[in-house]
């Protein structure tokens, strides 16, 4: 009994200890057992070829890709947006936006899927001029899948300013 006794003090100490000092450095306090059970975290990357057609001079191209921000759900409480992009040739961005949500059995919905091109005078111009849609999707537990998506300005004709865009999500 006095072994159980010390043990649980040393605990108890030990818990004094260190969530302080946590707390001082500001390191986030992980989910409990319970909290961790209902949540989800999407991971995934993006790739895009972008190109921006020049009529004077070469064409400019841009490969671009990254790592998404990982993206924790909690099952059954509704969806979170997310959005990424990326630009080019100093007129043009690309915006890849999407919902997701987790149902109870952590089954993670894809939904609003959708890419838009945008080219104008600058990167951060708000000129759409071409928006593709991508098909919804369910993720379950341990599994990946990815889109292919092709955009272009089509509000003024220009097909060589475009972008392929590749989606890569995992539950």
């Amino acid at each position: 009994m006095e072994g159980n006794l010390m043990k649980a003090n040393r605990s108890a100490v030990w818990r004094a200890l260190v969530i302080p000092a946590a707390a001082a450095i500001a390191v986030p306090a992980l989910a409990t057992d319970a909290q961790a059970a209902h949540q989800k975290t999407v991971t995934g990357d993006v790739s895009m070829r972008i190109m921006d057609w020049e009529n004077v001079g070469p064409n400019t191209v841009c490969n671009r890709g990254f790592a998404l921000n990982p993206v924790t759900l909690t099952k059954g409480s509704g969806s979170t947006k997310v959005r990424a992009w990326a630009k080019c040739g100093g007129e043009i961005r690309v915006e890849v936006h999407y919902r997701l949500a987790a149902d109870s059995n952590g089954v993670v919905r894809v939904t609003e899927g959708l890419v838009e091109f945008y080219e104008g005078d600058t990167e951060n111009n708000g000129d759409l001029d071409g928006a593709s849609a991508f098909a919804h999707r369910i993720l379950f537990p341990g599994v990946s899948t990815s889109w292919n998506i092709h955009v272009q300005n089509w509000n003024e004709g220009e097909p060589d300013d475009k972008a392929d865009v590749t989606l890569t999500l995992r539950n």
